[in-house]
């Protein structure tokens, strides 16, 4: 419930999404959180403010697990570089945090749809990059 609105959504299409994106999550390496939540919002038809701290525990969780899980891991793939950089790891997490706390402040005063346009132009951005390294260019 917030501010005396209550949301629901499906309980296996969560599921569904969370194990799909939790995949992809672990091909990239990511925490999933910047996958997730413009879904969460365009087709679960979620108000950001509801997603927000759900994603970024999500993607604290996870992104811890996948670190651990990859430092055990190491010792069986002495060749190869598995574990994680800890420091790198801390400063992204730190810069992060920064950037959070700033996230959450600036929400209250930028409206939803310009916060609708930001994500969607990041989004077309990113496939953009990803369309020109894979043809080539």
């Amino acid at each position: 419930m917030f501010y005396g609105e209550q949301f629901s959504v499906s309980f296996s299409g969560t599921l569904a999404l969370s194990f799909l994106v939790g995949i992809v999550g672990g091909i990239y390496g990511i925490g999933g959180g910047a996958i997730i939540a413009p879904y969460f919002v365009t087709f679960f038809g979620l108000p950001v403010y509801t997603v927000t701290g759900a994603t970024l525990l999500g993607t604290f969780i996870t992104s811890l697990a996948a670190a651990v899980f990859f430092q055990i891991l190491a010792p069986f793939y002495p060749d190869m570089s598995v574990a994680p950089d800890w420091l790198l790891g801390i400063l992204f997490g730190v810069g992060g945090m920064a950037g959070m706390y700033l996230g959450a402040w600036c929400k209250q005063y930028i409206p939803v749809r310009a916060i609708k346009w930001i994500l969607a132009g990041v989004i077309i951005f990113m496939a953009m990059r990803y369309a020109l390294d894979f043809f080539g260019s």
